[in-house]
C-alpha cells in the first residue's frame, strides 16, 4: 500500500470497540510505506477514538468505520444511527466533565464534514494531514 492509497485499507464494517477501531488506524499508519511520525498517529488515533465513542454514546449505534491512507492525508469515517449533528457545547466552567470529544476532533482534523445518509443516520468524515 502506498501513501496514494484509494483502497479500503484498514476497513472494518462494525469495529466491536474503539479501541479495536485505534488498532486499526494505528496499524494501518505504522504499516505505511513512508514514516508517519508518532505525533501524527495520535492525532488520528485520538480523533477515530473520539469518533467511535460519540457514535456508540450519542449515535445511537455504531453502524460503520472506514479509515483510508490518501496522498496527503488519513480518512477517518464513522457511521451512526442519528440524524442529528455533532455540536459545541458552551463551556460554562473549567472543569465540566464530558464535552471535549467533537472540538477535539475539529482541532486535531484538517476538515471534517457531516453528511446525512439516505436510509437515515449519519457519516462523519475526519481527514488529518500527513507531515510530508
Amino acid at each position: 500500500m502506498t501513501l496514494d492509497s484509494t483502497q479500503d485499507t484498514g476497513l472494518l464494517s462494525r469495529p466491536r470497540s474503539p479501541g479495536a477501531a485505534r488498532d486499526v488506524v494505528r496499524a494501518l499508519l505504522h504499516g505505511e510505506r513512508r514514516a508517519v511520525d508518532e505525533m501524527t498517529v495520535a492525532d488520528a488515533v485520538l480523533v477515530t477514538s473520539e469518533l467511535v465513542t460519540n457514535a456508540i454514546r450519542h449515535g445511537e449505534g455504531l453502524r460503520g468505520f472506514g479509515c483510508r491512507v490518501h496522498a496527503g492525508h488519513v480518512e477517518i469515517a464513522v457511521e451512526d444511527a442519528s440524524d442529528a449533528v455533532p455540536v459545541t457545547r458552551p463551556r460554562t466552567a473549567l472543569l465540566v466533565s464530558g464535552g471535549h470529544g467533537w472540538p477535539s476532533v475539529c482541532l486535531l482534523a484538517r476538515d471534517v464534514t457531516v453528511t446525512h445518509l439516505p436510509g437515515g443516520g449519519k457519516r462523519v468524515v475526519a481527514r488529518i494531514a500527513l507531515p510530508g
